[in-house]
């Protein structure tokens, strides 16, 4: 409808809309219309998400042991997480990036 859409996210979905560069609205579970040529719209999900993790180390003994975990992680700060990875959707709703998927990858690193 001439470039006019509408977009309803669940309360688990922090969104940000940005038009000509500038934060003009944002918050979890916004219901809006936005012209897509000008607006920019960034989804960053609040749900906690739980990704499992295994590495080898070696016991005082020196064997061998394989650890499983399973890490779980809540994003508490999404403007933040926002600027450091693409978050941006396209018309249908989908990620610009794999940006997203990075974020386990990274934290897995560092557990």
């Amino acid at each position: 409808m001439l470039g006019f859409r509408y977009l309803k996210s669940p309360p688990t979905t922090y969104v940000m809309k940005y038009v000509g560069g500038k934060l003009k609205q944002h918050g979890a579970g916004l219901t809006f219309w936005y012209f897509a040529p000008t607006a920019e719209i960034v989804q960053v999900s609040l749900a906690s998400v739980d990704v499992p993790l295994v590495f080898n180390e070696a016991t005082a003994d020196f064997q061998e042991a394989t650890v499983q975990a399973e890490l779980t992680y809540r994003v508490t700060d999404p403007q933040r997480l926002a600027i450091s990875l693409d978050y941006s959707i396209d018309g249908r709703g989908r990620y610009r990036s794999d940006d997203p998927t990075k974020l386990s990858d990274r934290l897995v690193h560092a557990a």
